[in-house]
Order: structure tokens, then C-alpha cells, then sequence
């Protein structure tokens, strides 16, 4: 009986294994079947959401924003990444991760380092796969069939060897000397005698876009200044763009390196990195009257950098933010450094300056590109234009005053020169249309977005945001003012103790910035205290 017994249990171990191998065979089946039918990798979730508008839902860089920016983004079909550390100059997932976090500043890629690590590399290997996609695709046009393609594809984005990178050596004034030298030779041709940069119509990036020598005065580096990095990029080049690797042993790219880190302030890297900042609102006994209210001196600066969408020498890096409520009303007071005042914007080629703030209360806040389909963001647009309107109206008239116009008539005023005073011959300013309007109730445009073009300005009776600016001495102030309380369901509602998300935008008229050409930020958290 006791050896039947030991069988039986046996029997019973047995079966409880099949069922579980049954088990986990047939939750294989079921998991394969989903992903042939389309199941999106948690990479492909997060990069549809945050990536997509700029690199395009396929990775060929061809997003709804891409025609935005410069640099373009990156075609990921067709691989040439630019920060690589392998000698066959394919990346490694810790360099996209690095990309990723950091972001290349100066460029629209900003920091992605909020997302969670592991997100984060979710996005590095569903990029690794776009990549591998695009070289099937080149091998199955050659007549391969899928699986010689997607062998060739595998092969095709191995890393190879990471590059040698000797130690680093201490920095002396004799290094220094030679490193200066062997930048003359090798160096200035293309970046300058003095590390300034250059431009040259010539040069085109693989993609065949218009592209620039660095400046490395301005001590911004899209790797990073870190001596490795640097080192990375002199000794294998920048992959896609006229930057060729360098031929110099290591201890000449060594002195290369620090003779080109010592041309600039070691600070810019970090003030140009784009990371969130926290802006906390004080409660006030009095709200400042304009931006010269001396309340403001009491009030702590958050500055705020910012990255160009479309890159030109002199943008707008940052904004510094100060905010305060006083129970009722909440008041903003930007500042930021604009070497020119631009006020005028009728003729073709002439753009105001201007600012907007971004607001969503949503506690997964759509990317900071104007909102999203069911995730609306509220945006206050103050225009430099509209603060000259409300002391002169301006119109082509306005600018050009000996053009020749006909008579117009009105109904009831008879023949008149005149048609500003009958609304009859100006249907927008008819219609309500504010930006038409020659009666300025404030010199900002409260609207919302749900996306990219999508900016929709609210009707004139609730327009409720105010604004103030001066400029003087090469800097903006501009203070803005709302009530803290809602006036309707498209307001933002704003109540002491609340944490709503933020991203700010500034453009430089005399740089042809306009519309989405323009200098962003991402979001940023505001609390009400």
C-alpha cells in the first residue's frame, strides 16, 4: 500500500507539471497571437505619446512637428546616430539611453530624464527596433527575402567594439600649448581660429539638410563637455554630418579635448540643460501693479531654460519666472534678454516679439507641444503687436501712410475715406475676430489646444487674462495677471495647495521667430502656496 501511495503522489506531482507546462504553453500561444495581431510594446506606448510628433510614428523623422525645427529630428530608419561610442559607429543601448536622458542641448531634443529609467530604456530598444526595421526594408527591396532580411538587419546594428579612450591625462599649460596647435591644424578650418564656429552652404547633413560647425565659445556640447565624451566625438567623428573622425593618436585628442574645454565657461553645459524646475507662488498682502512694482525685488527668480525649435545664433536660452497670488489673483513676472525691441508685424517681413504661458491641470500631462486629443492645455499669448495696438492701432495704413486707397461707402455715413469707423468693409473685426479688433481689452489671447494647430482663442467677453510689459536696456518684463478663480470650463482652475504643470515660450522678432518658430520649454511644476 505504501509503495501504491508513493506512486499516486507521484502521479500527482507529475499532472500538477503538465498542467502548469500546459498552462504556460497555451499563455505563450495567446501572448504570440496578440502581438501578431498588433500588441504595441510598452517602448512603442511611450514613444507614440512623447516622440512620435517630432521623429514620426514609423522613426523615418518625418513627425506632424517636424517641419518646425532645426536641427531636423532624427531618422531612426535609417540609423546614423550621432552620439556613438562603437569603433563600426553603431550605438549601444547605454548611448541612446545617455540621448535620452539628457537630451542634445541646443537642439529641440530636450532631456527625457523624468520619464523612469525603465521607460526609458523601453524607448531605447523600440528605437533599436525602428532601426533594425529600416535596414529590412533596404534588404527586402534588394529582393531579399524576410528572414535573409532580418538576418542582415540584425548584423547591420551590432555594436562593434567600444573605441579605445586612453586615461585621461592632468591638464597643463604645455598640454594646453600643443592642444591649441594641433587645433589649428586639424580644427579651425571648419569651427574657426577661435573656436567660434562656422556656416557653409556646402554643408549637408546625411539627410541633405543645411548644417554648422559648433561653436565651442559658447561651451555647449550636444554629448556633453565631459572629457570622454569629447574625446568620443573627436576620435570617431559625428556619424551623418561633415565631422570625420580624427586621425591624431590619443594623447593629441587628449590635448585637443582640453585646449577646446578651456575656450569657454564650464558652467554653459548646465545652464543649457533642459530640465524641469519647480516655481513655487507666495501669498501676498498686495499684488505687484506692474512689472517695476518694487514687490517683485521680494520674490524669488526661477530661471527657466529654454531650447530653440528652430536653431539661429542669439536665441532666447532661458526665462526667469517669478509668481505670486494673493487669494483672488494669481500674477506671473517674466524676464528675459532680447536685444531688440520688435513691436511691428504688418509688414511680410517684419515679427513681434511675444511670450505664452501653458498651463494643464491634467496629472498626465499631455507632451508640452500644445496639448493632445482629450488632454487640452490653456495658453496665454501675450504679443508685443498688441501692446503697441493700444496705443496706435496699426494697419497697413499705419505703416505705409501715402498708399493709395479708394473710397468706401456706407450705408447709412454716406462716402467716406475712412474704413476703420464702419465695421461694414472689416467683417473680421465684424465677427469679433480679436486679432482684427482695433479696441484692445488687454494685450493678451487666452485660448486652448488639443494639439499642434489646434489653438482656438476664446470669445472677447471671456477673455480674462491681463498683461503688462516694458523693455528696456536689451530685457523684457512682463507681468500677467488672472483670477485665481475659473470663469468657465475651458479656465484652468488654480487654488492654493494645487501642483498644475507649466512650460513657457518666447519669440525674438528681430530672428523671425513666429507661430511654432519659437524657443520652449518643457513642463515645469507650479504650486499654489
Amino acid at each position: 500500500m505504501q509503495g501504491f501511495s508513493m506512486k499516486k503522489n507521484q502521479y500527482a506531482v507529475l499532472s500538477v507539471i503538465a498542467v502548469l507546462i500546459m498552462g504556460g504553453a497555451i499563455i505563450w500561444w495567446i501572448w504570440r497571437g496578440r502581438k501578431a495581431a498588433g500588441e504595441v510594446s510598452r517602448g512603442q506606448v511611450i514613444y507614440d505619446e512623447y516622440c512620435a510628433v517630432c521623429h514620426g510614428v514609423k522613426g523615418d523623422g518625418r513627425g506632424e512637428g517636424a517641419y518646425l525645427l532645426l536641427p531636423k529630428p532624427r531618422n531612426f530608419r535609417a540609423g546614423k546616430f550621432r552620439l556613438v561610442s562603437s569603433q563600426n559607429l553603431e550605438p549601444t543601448r547605454e548611448d541612446l539611453f545617455r540621448t535620452i536622458t539628457r537630451g542634445m542641448p541646443d537642439t529641440p531634443m530636450p532631456s527625457w530624464g523624468d520619464l523612469s529609467e525603465s521607460d526609458r530604456w523601453d524607448v531605447v530598444d523600440y528605437i533599436l527596433e525602428l532601426n533594425r526595421e529600416g535596414w529590412v526594408e533596404i534588404a527586402m527591396r534588394s529582393g531579399d527575402t524576410r528572414k535573409a532580411a532580418e538576418k542582415y538587419a540584425a548584423e547591420m546594428v551590432q555594436p562593434g567594439d567600444p573605441i579605445p579612450i586612453p586615461p585621461e591625462p592632468p591638464v597643463t599649460r604645455e598640454g594646453l600649448e600643443q592642444g591649441r596647435k594641433y587645433y589649428k591644424t586639424a580644427c579651425a578650418q571648419c569651427h574657426g581660429a577661435n573656436g567660434e564656429g562656422k556656416r557653409d552652404p556646402t554643408w549637408r547633413t546625411a539627410e541633405g539638410f543645411s548644417t554648422w560647425s559648433r561653436n565651442f565659445k559658447r561651451g555647449v556640447f550636444k554629448g556633453g563637455r565631459e572629457g570622454k565624451q569629447l574625446y568620443l566625438r573627436f576620435s570617431a567623428g559625428v556619424p551623418g554630418t561633415p565631422m570625420p573622425s580624427s586621425k591624431l593618436p590619443g594623447e593629441q585628442v587628449w590635448q585637443v579635448v582640453h585646449y577646446v574645454q578651456s575656450l569657454s565657461d564650464p558652467a554653459a553645459q548646465e545652464r543649457a540643460q533642459i530640465r524641469a524646475q519647480e516655481i513655487e507662488v507666495r501669498r501676498l498682502q498686495r499684488l505687484p501693479s506692474d512689472p517695476d512694482d518694487g514687490v517683485w525685488a521680494t520674490v524669488a527668480e526661477v530661471r527657466v531654460p529654454l531650447m530653440p525649435l528652430w536653431w539661429h545664433d542669439g536665441h532666447v536660452d532661458a526665462v526667469r519666472v517669478k509668481a505670486v497670488h494673493d487669494g483672488h489673483r494669481l500674477a506671473f513676472l517674466f524676464e528675459w534678454n532680447d536685444s531688440t525691441q520688435n513691436v511691428e508685424g504688418i509688414r511680410q517681413r517684419s515679427f513681434p516679439d511675444g511670450a505664452a504661458v501653458q498651463l494643464t491641470a491634467n496629472a498626465s500631462p499631455p507632451l508640452f507641444a500644445m496639448g493632445a486629443p482629450g488632454k487640452a492645455v490653456n495658453i496665454w499669448h501675450w504679443k508685443a503687436l498688441w501692446d503697441e495696438d493700444r496705443k496706435n492701432f496699426q494697419d497697413v495704413g499705419t505703416i505705409f501712410p501715402r498708399m493709395a486707397a479708394d473710397g468706401y461707402y456706407g450705408s447709412q455715413k454716406g462716402w467716406q475715406s475712412e474704413p476703420m469707423q464702419d465695421t461694414t468693409f472689416r467683417p473680421a473685426d465684424a465677427a469679433h475676430n480679436l486679432i482684427a479688433s482695433p479696441h484692445r481689452t488687454s494685450v493678451v489671447e487666452n485660448g486652448n489646444a488639443v494639439g499642434l494647430g489646434t489653438f482656438a482663442s476664446r470669445a472677447a467677453e471671456k477673455q480674462n487674462v491681463q498683461g503688462v510689459s516694458r523693455w528696456k536696456d536689451g530685457v523684457w518684463r512682463l507681468e500677467l495677471l488672472r483670477n485665481i478663480q475659473a470663469s468657465g470650463a475651458e479656465d484652468i482652475p488654480l487654488r492654493p495647495g494645487q501642483r498644475v504643470s507649466v512650460a513657457f515660450a518666447i519669440w525674438d522678432g528681430s530672428a523671425g521667430d513666429r507661430n511654432g518658430q519659437k524657443s520652449v520649454s518643457i513642463w515645469n511644476t507650479l504650486t499654489l502656496k
